[in-house]
């Protein structure tokens, strides 16, 4: 899947991230899923098309979303499980 290969589907999910950010919602595999889903369904060409649905595919071939946190270091940036607790 490119999203391993070529890092495309890294930069939909940031462009999802930054979304969900700045409409000041959680941040969260399944939020990421969701604010995806309204990226395609706002349409596109057919490359943006495709990297939207292998980085939605790519999200949820995680059975437990807590799995892809702890295996991509900049998801856990995003869900501020890096933020020191004081």
């Amino acid at each position: 899947m490119s999203i391993h290969n070529d890092g495309k589907g890294h930069v939909i999910i940031g462009e999802a991230a930054l979304s969900l950010a700045l409409s000041e919602k959680e941040i969260s595999v399944r939020s990421l899923i969701s604010e995806l889903k309204h990226m395609a369904e706002a349409g596109g060409n057919d490359n943006r098309l495709t990297e939207i649905s292998e980085a939605r595919d790519w999200l949820k071939s995680f059975h437990e979303p807590e799995q892809a946190v702890r295996h991509v270091p900049y998801l856990q940036t995003l869900a501020g499980l890096n933020d020191e607790k004081n």
